[in-house]
């Protein structure tokens, strides 16, 4: 079990966690909301559950690296391989993922927000645009967050664990300084204005040099990384 290939076979051997669990998840947190709504009778009211997905994928990824990385090299699978296989991956996942969720937003359309119930998969401002856009801002979501988690799995196989904790440390401090710079100049007014004069689509499209620097850094971090 070599190569590319090899890599894929593992993944997919991985259904509970990549494609049982999140679902699952999802599932249960739109029941929950789903409740809420019928106890509380009122109006349908927008619900956060669908950033379960995008979280989850970001753990998933991450996990996944830590775990699976060292279980490939094993079967004599090459980083390069372990890596080129994780990111097909995470692109087929994100864009199966990405029409399961425009195809729920369009239901939920369909069914007036399930009776006029809730509103959980189809969000004003994030669906907006036409099908494709929100296809695309899904796609760039998911691959975003995977691309977080991995980098951050792999800037662990490569340095471990005491510069991982530097590396949170920092970027803890440098939004941290971010915010209170912004809040002391009083910028947030104007942040804001910003945010509303673009769509999402427009916004998710300023996230694609974020997630290609993301896996151009992985890509050369893992084939340095060390079990």
């Amino acid at each position: 079990m070599n190569g590319i290939p090899g890599v894929i076979h593992i993944y997919s051997r991985q259904k509970l966690s990549w494609f049982y669990l999140p679902w699952a998840i999802t599932a249960f947190s739109f029941l929950i909301n789903y409740m809420i709504s019928v106890l509380v009778n009122g109006e349908a009211f927008y619900a956060g559950g669908l950033a379960t997905i995008f979280i989850y994928v970001f753990i998933a990824a991450l996990v996944s690296v830590l775990q699976l990385f060292p279980f490939s090299l094993g079967f004599s699978i090459r980083r390069t391989d372990f890596y080129l296989g994780s990111v097909l991956m995470v692109v087929a996942y994100s864009v199966i993922t990405s029409i399961i969720l425009l195809a729920l937003a369009e239901i939920e359309r369909f069914t007036s927000s399930w009776g006029d119930r809730i509103s959980f998969f189809k969000l004003p401002y994030l669906n907006d645009g036409t099908l494709f856009e929100q296809f695309i801002i899904y796609f760039i979501l998911l691959l975003t967050f995977a691309f977080i988690g991995i980098g951050i799995g792999v800037f662990y196989l490569r340095h471990r664990g005491i510069k991982t904790f530097i590396m949170f440390a920092a970027y803890f401090i440098i939004l941290s300084g971010a915010s209170v710079l912004v809040t002391q100049y009083g910028w947030w007014g104007q942040v804001i204005d910003w945010v509303v004069k673009h769509t999402a689509f427009e916004l998710s499209l300023w996230l694609i040099p974020i997630s290609v620097i993301l896996a151009l850094v992985s890509y050369r971090s893992i084939r340095k990384s060390s079990v």
